[in-house]
């Protein structure tokens, strides 16, 4: 006898709001879903259109005064595209790593497996279809994942009409138990 158990949430992130003027930044903060708690994969895909002149990224962490907005003291952790270069951010310590991006319609896809509590597994990165964040992945650091988080906050600069589209995932790997 075989019994698994799948659970998964997905997140998109809603159109983003209007700049009230042209070419500044535009912020909108997101509940994580639920499941990220009991998560051991937490991945996301970010499309956009990257210019050397642009900004957009997203800041993962926990809302602890539970009003809705990530402020600066409750980030975690930043990914994103900034002028003309992908970047992450350990928002703790305020360490960068960047890596040099293409300019034009591209993708940063992110998959990294987790144990709640401890060290990240693995990550798997890859940025307009090539690895990227291979100094990151040979060695996971645990600012890359906390399962206490429950809010991502996307931040967009310098984009006329802001329309990146972004999908985040919080799962549990399968678990399989078998009787005889």
């Amino acid at each position: 006898m075989f019994a698994s158990l799948f659970l998964a949430a997905t997140l998109a992130i809603p159109a983003l709001p209007p700049a009230e003027c042209a070419d500044t930044e535009v912020v909108t903060n997101v509940a994580l879903p639920a499941v990220c708690a009991e998560s051991r994969v937490f991945s996301f895909r970010l499309e956009l259109d990257a210019t050397p002149s642009n900004n957009v990224s997203l800041v993962f962490g926990r809302d602890v005064d539970v009003d809705g907005v990530l402020s600066r003291s409750e980030e975690a952790l930043e990914v994103g595209w900034d002028c003309g270069a992908w970047k992450v951010v350990d928002c703790a310590s305020g360490e960068e790593t960047t890596e040099q991006g293409v300019s034009g319609q591209t993708a940063l896809d992110w998959r990294l497996l987790a144990v709640p509590g401890a060290a990240p597994r693995s990550l798997a990165a890859s940025a307009g279809g090539a690895p990227a964040f291979v100094a990151l992945a040979a060695n996971p650091p645990r600012f890359l994942f906390d399962a206490d988080w429950n809010t991502v906050k996307v931040v967009c600069r310098g984009l006329d009409a802001p329309r990146p589209q972004i999908e985040c995932s919080a799962e549990n790997t399968p678990m399989t138990i078998r009787i005889r």
